[in-house]
């Protein structure tokens, strides 16, 4: 009989669950060293291991260094450096890689595991010289952190036998091949090169962003683990999983994280937690996760708003609509519509200097207009001319109510303001109404531009706003509380209030068929300077020179061709006097005499003669 062992007790829970976590604490090590491993290649025969290992000490602590060598014992010129830290292999790698060690420029790289070189499927060719002279191709294959094969094939002369394969471990083998080898062997590598890649397996597609069940959590702790931040979130619901991301090289975490939950409901539950949710002190802030196409779009994006140079004041809005002289859109204009129209520029650039005024984006400013129109002339004209679904919030003729017509409207002082909804309506109407000869009339064309602002008292206008709001029971944004608060602070609103509307962004319109009459066009960013009362003096003069000239060709155009002949004087032609020989020599004779005469003796008087 033989007697029968005892059985072992079961662990428990608790047990298992230590031997686990021991398990993991293991593996993690492992990796971490893994990853702060280095292959060095092309090193000098000379080497040993103490010189290797003063010569990477200075960047960070060396755990161990590992040369390969052959069955024989000759060193193959290949070697694993092993460091304490990530940080140091990095750091070692960049400052020793293609740098030269014991006069040999050596290869310095990560090392990497079995499956990873695999994939890669390019052996990495390292030529090196032996002792006697010959040269050996040695093939460097990591088939794990700690197995290495070399195969080694010489290319000398004289043929070399196989010889029985020798080993000290199982993570290395030594294989000689023959230099002269036969091309079906090369053949028969590409066959299976080619069945390898096809093996190699596609990255796998994620679609949780569709399924609208992650969220991306923003400051994260920093000492926070994935099993801390899933606990946290179990209160919204059942949590598939939750992932802190780490950088690759510090292996520290980067303050955020991904978090799957098994319902979209639960998702949308953390989105809108808001500042309750908060993990070891640090409030946490969710978004929904995004595509990485999205991301790379949004960061686009930004880096192209952040090259736009910022405009608050809306000044590339001035010369909106400006009727240059001797331009297409200055043809037929009146000497009267152009001092006008210099005049505007000329108050334009007045009130511009005060930096509490800015251009309005919705708001245009409309002259010349006749003194019979009422304001519902004014907003048809306006909502024909603005596109389809223009919405005008305002149209109104300014009017002198001191002098009161008969039919009990103040006389129209013959401008107006008309307000839009949208920047682009209001952009469209000025290009397609300004300067317009087919409006009003071809000598009193429309004026318009973009209509100058105060900020103090759009503010002002903001505030009694906000509070007739709050008084009116009847008004959407009537709150009893916010009522009361309002008289508990003795009626003061606080700013934040003020400001919750919405802010208004530089919309930029597409370049469109701008008419010739139009004017200049302007685009959002372009760097305008405001013109000079002196440029405006020139433009005037020039506008009026080129209407002096455009009436002189039109009354010539009017003349008949035998008027023109009549105003039109041939010059006679100037006759050239020819001089003939004779009267050069004569001349020539009269001077020489008169130089002679000149110089004739003359005698000398005496004081007293």
């Amino acid at each position: 009989m033989v007697g029968h062992g005892k059985k072992k007790k079961p662990l428990s829970k608790e047990e298992v669950k230590e031997k686990l976590l021991a398990k993991k604490k293991e593996a993690k090590q492992l990796l971490k060293e893994k990853r702060a491993r280095l292959v060095v290649k092309n090193i000098s025969f000379k080497v040993t291991p103490e010189k290797l290992k003063k010569h990477f000490e200075k960047y960070g602590e060396v755990k161990s260094v590992e040369l390969l060598k052959k069955p024989d014992g000759k060193l193959t010129g290949c070697a694993f450096v092993q460091f304490s830290l990530v940080q140091k292999a990095a750091k070692a790698r960049h400052y020793t890689n293609d740098q030269e060690f014991l006069g040999r420029k050596i290869v310095v790289d990560f090392a990497k595991a079995k499956n990873k070189y695999q994939k890669e499927q390019q052996l990495k060719k390292v030529e090196i010289k032996n002792e006697d002279g010959t040269k050996e191709i040695i093939e460097i294959k990591e088939e794990d952190d700690d197995d290495v094969s070399v195969k080694s094939e010489n290319v000398d002369d004289q043929e070399i036998k196989d010889e029985p394969e020798n080993s000290d471990s199982d993570s290395e083998k030594f294989d000689n091949e023959d230099a002269n080898s036969d091309d079906s062997d090369d053949k028969d590598e590409d066959i299976k090169e080619e069945k390898q890649l096809d093996s190699v397996k596609k990255p796998y597609l994620s679609h949780d962003v569709a399924e609208g069940k992650t969220v991306f959590v923003k400051n994260v702790p920093f000492d926070a683990t994935n099993d801390d931040l899933k606990q946290c979130m179990k209160q919204f619901g059942r949590v598939y999983y939750a992932l802190v991301c780490f950088d690759k090289l510090t292996e520290h975490s980067k303050g955020t994280a991904f978090v799957k939950f098994v319902n979209a409901e639960d998702a949308q539950k953390a989105l809108s937690a808001g500042t309750e949710l908060k993990l070891l002190g640090n409030i946490l802030d969710c978004h929904p996760a995004l595509d990485k196409g999205d991301v790379n779009k949004k960061v686009t994006q930004e880096k192209e708003s952040k090259n736009v140079p910022k405009d608050s004041r809306n000044l590339y809005l001035v010369k909106e609509g400006v009727i240059l002289a001797g331009s297409k859109a200055a043809e037929g204009v009146s000497a009267t519509d152009m001092a006008k129209r210099l005049q505007i520029e000329q108050y334009k650039t007045q009130m511009l200097r005060n930096l509490n005024m800015f251009v309005s984006k919705e708001r245009i400013v409309v002259h010349n207009l006749p003194s019979s129109w009422d304001d519902k002339k004014l907003k048809i004209l306006f909502q024909k001319y603005s596109g389809p679904g223009a919405f005008i919030r305002e149209a109104r003729i300014m009017r002198d109510m001191k002098n009161i017509e008969s039919n009990g409207l103040g006389k129209s002082k013959e401008y107006g303001f008309v307000t839009f909804s949208k920047h682009e309506n209001a952009l469209m109407a000025l290009r397609n109404l300004n300067n317009n000869p087919e409006i009003f009339s071809t000598n009193k064309r429309p004026i318009i531009t973009f209509s100058i602002e105060n900020k103090s008292i759009i503010k002002a206008r903001q505030k009694r706003l906000e509070k007739s709001k709050q008084y009116n029971p009847v008004s959407k944004s009537f709150n009893p509380e916010e009522k009361a608060k309002v008289f508990h602070n003795g009626g003061k609103i606080s700013r934040k209030d003020l400001n919750k509307r919405p802010r208004i962004e530089n919309v930029q319109t597409q370049e469109e068929d701008i008419p010739k009459f139009g004017g200049v066009a302007t685009k959002p960013g372009t760097k305008e300077k405001m013109r000079s009362r002196y440029k405006l003096n020139v433009q005037a003069k020039l506008h009026h020179e080129n209407l002096k000239k455009e009436k002189k060709r039109k009354k010539n155009a009017k003349k008949s061709l035998a008027e023109k002949k009549k105003e039109f004087t041939k010059q006679p032609k100037q006759k050239i006097n020819k001089v003939s020989e004779k009267d050069n020599f004569s001349k020539i004779v009269s001077e020489y005499k008169k130089k002679l005469v000149g110089v004739s003796a003359t005698k000398k008087s005496k004081w007293y003669d």
